[in-house]
């Protein structure tokens, strides 16, 4: 016990150190010389939204008020039941750059939300793409900045991380141990090499170039995928493009959930398909939660300390990135001690995930029904 204790914390430290630094550096920042010297790329903005009435006013509004970029807002009313649609035409009313796409039909072979999207895409035209949620609020020059540093890089893809906006203690614990386990499941500093596994996709904000975008059908290859954000990311890197992450704390805004069991039920599709609704990796991945976060938390009291103290080690090192993670949130000093709590809201959301999917036989989502073996066999690989 006492070499694997030294041994997980070396493993640990390896994986999560250094992701979870790149992932507090990679912030987005305008140029210094943000003064153009050619025109920019015209950006189609591609809103899918149903039954988002309560925000989708304020998202197009600021939306409207981005500057340094020609723009484009295309707003996809996906089969909404409550008055989106409406909303969206009167913001269109006020302002032509806006066009309203309205859905009453979901073809078969599609989620509603990647159809949406393709079905945008279809009707831009402009030069780059960019696909984002009904609830994210832009500062003004975002989309410029953005633009700026795909232009910059000659990236094809780049995804923006926005800042959370804080709940409750528990929520707020869940919602950065999730971006901790993304940083570190997706090795993020990786995702600029060739690395295939290094890759990432953010529904809020994914950028991309539309010719390339394109050439890979759209959103066709993933019409089935409920991870259409995080599957975007991959399909784009698989095929040769070169793509980015960055956090973009100063620019998008949004709160993910309206409270810590809103994020559990936010879960509840995805979850167990990004474990590609399979149960042995859901238990491998509860058993790697247990023996690399939540036993060296409790190695203290089950083991004597001349055994424990690599265990002991592991620990303070997940209480320390994740103690990174939460500062400077108000009150992060309240986090802190928190973080044995993550692991352990993950794996129950996760598990929730699987049986409410296993139970039911299949994935609800936007009042549609997708059965299991459907979702199994077009899920992108």
């Amino acid at each position: 016990m006492f070499w694997l204790g030294w041994t997980i914390c070396a493993l640990v430290a390896m994986t999560t150190v250094p992701a979870v630094i790149a992932l507090k550096l990679k912030r987005l920042r305008m140029p210094l010389d943000s003064a153009p010297k050619t025109e920019l790329p015209g950006v189609s903005v591609i809103i899918p939204a149903r039954n988002e009435q309560a925000q989708i006013r304020n998202a197009l509004t600021t939306l409207l008020q981005s500057t340094g970029v020609r723009l484009e807002l295309i707003a996809v009313n996906d089969r909404s039941t409550d008055r989106t649609g409406e909303i969206m035409d009167e913001v269109a009313a006020t302002d032509p750059r806006l066009r309203v796409v309205h859905v009453t039909e979901l073809p078969v072979g599609w989620l509603g939300k990647n159809h949406a999207m393709h079905l945008g895409s279809q009707a831009a035209s402009q030069e780059l793409l960019l696909f984002t949620d009904g609830d994210i609020l832009y500062e003004p020059r975002a989309i410029e900045a953005a633009v700026r540093h795909l232009q910059s890089e000659k990236l094809q893809h780049l995804c923006l991380l926005p800042k959370m906006i804080p709940g409750s203690v528990l929520e707020n614990v869940l919602v950065c141990f999730f971006g901790l386990a993304f940083a570190t499941g997706m090795q993020i500093y990786l995702i600029r090499t060739r690395w295939p596994l290094a890759y990432a996709g953010v529904g809020a904000f994914n950028l991309v170039n539309a010719r390339f975008y394109s050439s890979l059908g759209g959103h066709e290859p993933i019409a089935m995928d409920v991870l259409d954000d995080v599957k975007l990311g991959k399909m784009i890197k698989k095929n040769g493009g070169a793509s980015d992450f960055q956090m973009a704390d100063d620019w998008l805004s949004v709160r993910w959930q309206p409270s810590l069991w809103g994020v559990v039920t936010g879960l509840e599709k995805n979850g167990f398909a990004s474990l590609n609704y399979s149960v042995r990796a859901l238990l491998f991945t509860n058993l790697i939660l247990f023996v690399t976060m939540v036993y060296p938390c409790l190695a203290y009291f089950v083991l004597p300390l001349s055994t424990a103290t690599g265990w002991i080690a592991t620990a303070c090192i997940w209480h320390l990135v994740f103690a990174f993670m939460v500062y400077p949130l108000p009150g992060s000093w309240k986090l802190m001690p928190l973080f044995m709590f993550g692991p352990s809201l993950m794996a129950f959301a996760y598990w929730r995930s699987a049986f409410i999917t296993l139970r039911q036989g299949g994935v609800k989502w936007r009042d549609s029904f997708y059965p299991l073996k459907q979702l199994r066999d077009s899920m992108y690989q």
